[in-house]
């Protein structure tokens, strides 16, 4: 019998033991339709919402790695500048 097979015996074991003391000790509550129903329609539409959300806010977040791209290439262009006259002023 394998190392494996030993754990996944001795969890089946474990489980079931917790299993028979909760059976004894927890009781079953029956929820109240109004409950259900009421989390139903939030589970439903929650999805929906944040789908909308998602899409809406797809825009925005093109636009700022546009802007952040432009601001890289700005300050690549403006080190290289001030590198360049840097440089010039050794020479003359």
């Amino acid at each position: 019998m394998g190392v494996g097979k030993k754990l996944a015996d001795a969890s089946l074991a474990k489980i079931s033991s917790l299993e028979n003391r909760l059976s004894g000790t927890l009781k079953p509550v029956a929820p109240r339709r109004e409950f259900v129903h009421g989390l139903g329609e939030r589970i439903q539409t929650a999805n929906r919402v944040s789908f909308v959300n998602y899409v809406a806010n797809w825009h925005i977040l093109a636009a700022l790695v546009a802007v952040l791209v432009f601001l890289a290439v700005l300050l690549a262009i403006l080190a290289r500048a001030l590198l360049g006259l840097a440089g010039k002023k050794h020479i003359a």
